[in-house]
């Protein structure tokens, strides 16, 4: 099931993300494309809001390239992974992270943001998130199932 949503501002970002993560469940991968500035990280925060993180709580792992977040609170799902592939300067840094726990999260959920930088570690099955920069405050969101995702 594909989807396609219009964004006008970084709070609707938020709050489209936070519908969306009712539909993920342990084990989801969530692949976040977009340039920078297109609201990546905006999305992520709504997701883990949904789960019960605040706002405040959530940054973008540009520099860390991890951020760990758990939600054992929230049920069965007890980590959200947010990975950020921007500063990889090749695919096998992620290998370095220890990638398996991230690219297949059996009780967690993983976002990558810039996952075309590890395109060819990437499972098939996944939730690809596509953001476009329409203007200064408007985004267009697809959300791209994959046949097993």
């Amino acid at each position: 099931m594909d989807q396609e949503v219009i964004s006008r501002s970084a709070a609707e970002t938020v709050a489209l993300g936070k519908e969306f993560a009712a539909e993920l469940h342990s084990g989801s991968l969530v692949l976040l494309r977009g340039e920078l500035g297109a609201g990546k990280t905006q999305f992520t925060k709504g997701i883990a809001e949904y789960f019960g993180l605040h706002d405040h709580e959530i940054s973008s792992p540009t520099y860390a390239l991890v951020n760990e977040y758990d939600l054992s609170s929230s049920g069965s799902i007890s980590k959200l992974y947010h990975l950020d592939c921007y500063r990889f300067e090749k695919p096998e840094e992620l290998i370095e992270l220890g990638a398996r726990e991230y690219l297949y999260p059996t009780h967690g959920i993983t976002v990558i943001e810039w996952p075309e930088r590890i395109e060819a570690y990437l499972p098939k099955k996944r939730i690809e998130v596509m953001i476009e920069i329409l203007s200064q405050n408007v985004r267009k969101i697809s959300l791209f199932y994959s046949a097993n995702g």
